[in-house]
Order: C-alpha cells, then structure tokens, then sequence
C-alpha cells in the first residue's frame, strides 16, 4: 500500500534537483527541538545517505532524551551524526561551512536556530551554501532559497514524507525502510497530539498506514516518546498542577515552572512537554499558557487555544511563532513579569 501525495511534482522538483546536485548537506531545527523536528531530521538523515550523501544533523540545543532513540537510529560509529552546535568549536563550525546544502526544517523562522544561523547566512551571502526552508508554521520569514511552508500540512513530517515519494518517483528507489517510518511517524505522532487535533486528516492516516506497513511500531514509538515519567517528572506535574491560575471566568488558565522547581524534582525542559495538556483538558478553557523559567533568566512560553484563536499572534508579541492553536517563544521577561505581560495581552485576544 503507498498512500496518494497530496503534494505536486512540480512543487519538490527544485529542491530533488539541489538534493542530487549536493555533496555536503546539513540538516537543522529549531531550538527545544521537538518530535516534529527530529522525526524530520531522522527520516531525512536516512534517505539521503541511502543517495551517497555525506549528511550532519547539527542543531542549537540538545536533544531531548525522549527522542534520543532517533538519533540512536543513525549510530553509524560517526561521532558526528548530530552535532549539538558550538561557534567555538572549529569542527563545528567546519561542517557548516562545507556544506553546499542546508535543510531548515520545522521552523520558518531562521532565528529559532539561535547561534547557527549567522554562520549559514554568511554561506549563503557568499553563494557557497543554498538553503531549503520545509515548514508548516505561519508567516515564514523570507530567508531561504527555496521555502516550502505548507500551513494545512499537520506536520513538517507529512511534507517530507511528500519530499521522499516524489524523490523516490525521480530516482525510481525506495527509501522508506523502518528507520524512514520511525522518523515519520514520530513526527506526524507527535505534532498532530497522537492524531487528536484538527489537521489530522484521513490523508495523514493514509501516510501512518503506510509508515506502519513499512516498519513503524506505534507502540514502541510511543512508549519511547511518552511513557517516559520518572518521580521527578510525576513531582514536578503535581507541584504545576496545584499552582494552575484561572483568568477570565475561567476560560484562560496558566501554570509555572521555575528553576528551583526543576532542581527539586531533578528534572529538565523535557519534563514539562505534556503539562499544557493539563490546562486544555478543562473544557472551559480557550487558551492555556505555560511559562518556564530558563537559567538565564528569561522564560519560555508555550500557548494553545481552542477555535478561531490565534495564539500564534500572542507568541509574535516576543519573536515566536507556530500555528493557530498551538505556539511558543522565549520572552525576554523574568518569570515574574513575563506572566502579567503575557495575561494581558491574552485577555485582549480573547476578548
């Protein structure tokens, strides 16, 4: 079984040509990478050193370790499969600069990859470096050579899974083995909340049949992806959930996480991903913010809404972004005074 593509030859003919024509290629994501992302960057990764391709995955933070098992996928013995980027580091900053071809997937905002994105422009300026933007956020920034930014599209995964059967289409090869499927599937599993919100369309079941047929095992997936709580993470839900904060007659509802609640339950970033769930789950609410403090300070928002609000405007206030429903950025604000700032302007959205 294959599932049909929703997407046209004509749309992903340019980006095969740069594929083919490529030696040295980079694949990158935004910073707090996510399932999306690394699914991407896993499946990617794979298709293109199944082309001869020498291929780096090089990101801005480190790796969750609920998603390591991707990364665990491609362990060739090759120390520098994904590189966790350090400007200091003349390796790293080697890779970026022999590679003819850059992947920037699952943000159409440059900036999010933080200190690898001076060192690719200044690539591209020269004309040594092409970049290749494939999102499905809103507004994207206009930085790439070629931007596929597909907004209907449920994940960033979906799109690349169009990328590898038009490619394969070219080439006449397969290249979704298991390892391509896992990859996929994580990204769509996860950026569709395990095909519960609104984009998970009977086009994207088709795709899971597929990536299912091809070796994907959803239950181990997801035993990776989420069964993952230690006494630390259960500590650290129950300490947010008991300081859950009601506005607006109950339809917003925020919680916090501070340092010090992350250094008494032994936990880090990744130990918050599921928390808004709490806040959404309450059927009265229309939008849930989360707030993290981040050791230097400043905080980490995530947003999500239900219906017609868009809290990716809510997250442009600081330089973020995402889609209508769901969206983060990193507010220049201490906790104390991001929380205030944020309330406000999510009362106006509301209202």
């Amino acid at each position: 079984m294959s599932a049909a593509v929703g997407t046209s030859s004509d749309l992903w003919s340019p980006v095969i040509d740069h594929i083919l024509r490529a030696q040295k290629i980079v694949l990158t994501t935004h910073e707090n990478s996510d399932g999306d992302g690394l699914g991407s960057q896993t499946a990617l990764y794979h298709v293109l050193r199944q082309l001869g391709k020498d291929v780096t995955i090089v990101n801005a933070t480190v790796i969750p370790k609920n998603y390591r098992f991707l990364i665990d996928l491609l362990d060739e013995n090759n120390s520098d499969t994904a590189l966790i980027y350090d400007d200091a580091n003349a390796a790293h900053v080697e890779k970026l600069e022999q590679a003819d071809l850059a992947f920037v997937l699952d943000t159409n905002r440059i900036t999010r990859t933080k200190t690898i994105r001076p060192q690719l422009l200044r690539q591209q300026a020269a004309g040594k470096t092409k970049l290749i933007c494939i999102d499905h956020h809103l507004e994207p920034e206009d930085f790439a050579d070629i931007c596929i930014c597909l907004d209907y599209a449920s994940a960033t995964g979906e799109l690349v899974y169009e990328l590898i059967k038009h490619l394969e289409a070219r080439t006449e090869k397969s290249f979704i083995d298991s390892t391509t499927a896992t990859g996929l599937y994580t990204a769509i599993m996860t950026d569709t909340g395990s095909f519960k919100f609104p984009k998970t369309t009977a086009h994207v079941h088709h795709i899971i049949a597929e990536l299912i047929e091809r070796g994907a095992s959803p239950t181990d997936i997801f035993d990776k992806v989420f069964n993952t709580q230690t006494e630390g993470s259960l500590k650290l839900a129950g300490m947010s959930v008991e300081g859950i904060h009601l506005a607006e007659h109950g339809h917003i509802a925020y919680l916090s996480v501070s340092q010090q609640m992350l250094r008494d339950t032994s936990t880090g970033l990744s130990d918050t991903e599921k928390l808004t769930d709490y806040l959404m789950s309450m059927p009265k609410t229309k939008i849930g913010m989360m707030f993290i403090e981040l050791p230097d300070g400043s905080t980490k928002a995530s947003f999500r809404s239900r219906g017609d609000i868009f809290v990716n405007r809510l997250a442009q206030n600081y330089g973020g972004g995402g889609h209508k429903n769901a969206a983060g950025c990193v507010m220049p604000l201490a906790l104390a005074d991001a929380i205030p700032a944020a309330l406000e302007k999510a009362k106006q959205l509301l209202n």
